[in-house]
Formats: structure tokens, sequence, C-alpha cells
């Protein structure tokens, strides 16, 4: 009875380890857009939406054997978007997942891509690097010019920097509200900041941040897994089309 019982302990065990694993099992579209369907097949399904390039994804489930048709060969991946909730099927060369050099080189691209990044913030962002302290950095990031100083913020998230928390909350300063308020992703950022420190709970404003800051300077990082920045990124590129290309159009 006793080897009975231990057995049905260690598969449950397993069970729920495999379960666990599914579960944590996340990655990223990482071509121009995947077309997600409702079953696993290109013929006998239908596509019920497309996911853009940067949009986090969950793994619900796997076809076990592979598909070929064409040139294409592999697995089905029933998904979860973490944008939406929306669910489906999408084939796997489409997907990332955490390791994959795809998903940093598509950060890397939305930070370098921005619609006002400008070369001189180059060295602006070096210097930051260089010069400004942790504890001191509310103060001495006041001689920078404040407006483009969330793509600084940017960059520095995308590298898993720790002065990416000062140089954002620099940017939402209320006496820089007037002029930074313009930009596309400035109603954002609160929520950005938040993304990146899910274990606190901060009010979206920059008093509560500053304090948070000054309490915590010494030993915030950046953990996120790269799912999580992908999707952080990809937003910060939607908010900037759909407020700029309508000012270029």
């Amino acid at each position: 009875m006793k080897f009975i019982w231990k057995i049905a302990c260690s598969f449950i065990f397993l069970l729920y380890c495999s379960l666990t694993h599914a579960q944590a099992l996340t990655g990223v579209i990482i071509e121009k857009y995947a077309n997600i369907r409702n079953a696993p097949s290109i013929t006998n399904s239908t596509i019920i939406m497309k996911a853009f390039k940067g949009s986090a994804l969950k793994i619900l489930d796997k076809t076990t054997e592979k598909m070929k048709s064409g040139e294409l060969e592999g697995f089905w991946y029933k998904i979860e978007l973490l944008e939406n909730g929306e669910q489906g099927w999408v084939f796997d060369k489409y997907v990332a997942f955490e390791g994959d050099k795809r998903i940093e080189e598509f950060i890397q691209f939305v930070a370098s891509s921005l619609y006002y990044y400008r070369p001189n913030l180059d060295e602006q962002l070096k210097e930051i690097k260089r010069v400004v302290s942790r504890k001191n950095a509310l103060e001495e990031l006041k001689k920078y010019n404040p407006r483009f100083l969330n793509y600084i913020g940017y960059h520095l998230i995308a590298e898993k920097n720790g002065l990416a928390f000062p140089v954002l909350i620099t940017f939402m300063h209320p006496d820089f509200k007037e002029e930074n308020s313009k930009d596309a992703n400035y109603a954002f950022t609160w929520e950005l900041l938040q993304r990146l420190i899910p274990q606190a709970l901060i009010t979206s404003n920059f008093k509560s941040f500053e304090y948070w800051w000054q309490k915590n300077y010494d030993s915030v990082q950046i953990d996120l897994p790269s799912h999580e920045i992908a999707l952080i990124f990809k937003k910060i590129q939607d908010n900037e089309n759909r407020v700029y290309r309508k000012l270029i159009d």
C-alpha cells in the first residue's frame, strides 16, 4: 500500500512540475507578423487575427507531431496573447523564447528607431551612465534637457540598467509636464515604471516614485524576462506609430 501511495505521490508531483513548466513557458512573436488561427492547420482553419512582432504570449499546448506544408515544417503552438488574452494556434517558426538573440535584437531596434531619437542623445546616454550616481540621480539629471529623457530611459531599460528609473521619473517631473506631455508615451510612463517593478505597488505620481527611488536606489534592479521587456517596447512602438504617423501623414 505504501509503495502504491509513493508511486501516486510521485506521479502527482511530476504532473504538477509539468503543468508549472507549461504555465511558465512564454515567448515572443519574432517575425513581422504571425497569423493566429482557430485550429493547428493552414488549410483547414480560419485566421482569427494577426499578432505583430514583439507580441508576448503564453504557450497553452503544442501538437505532438510535426506538420509539413511546402517549405514549412514544425509544430503548432496553442497560445494566449498577454496583451489581450486572445487565444489561437500559431506555427512555431514565428515564436522565440527566452535567450533567443532575436528578442534582444527587436528591443534594440525599437530603442534605436524612435521617431525623434537624435544622434546627440547617444552622447548624453554615455555621459549619464558615466557621471550620474544612483544616490543623487534625481538632482543630477535636472541639468539635462528633459524633453527626450524618456528615450534615454528606454535605452537604459534595453540594457537592464537601473538608472532607467530616475531618468524616467525625472522625465515625469511636474515642472516638465507642459512640454513632455506632448510625447506619445507620456501617459504610459507610470505604467511602464510599474511593470519594471511588479513586486512594488506605487501610486502613479511623481512624489510617490521620487520617494520610492530615494529609499531603494541602492538595490533596485531590472530583472524582467525578455518577453516582458519586448512587450514594453512593442507598446512604446505602437504608441509612437499611432500618434506620430498622424502628424506625418
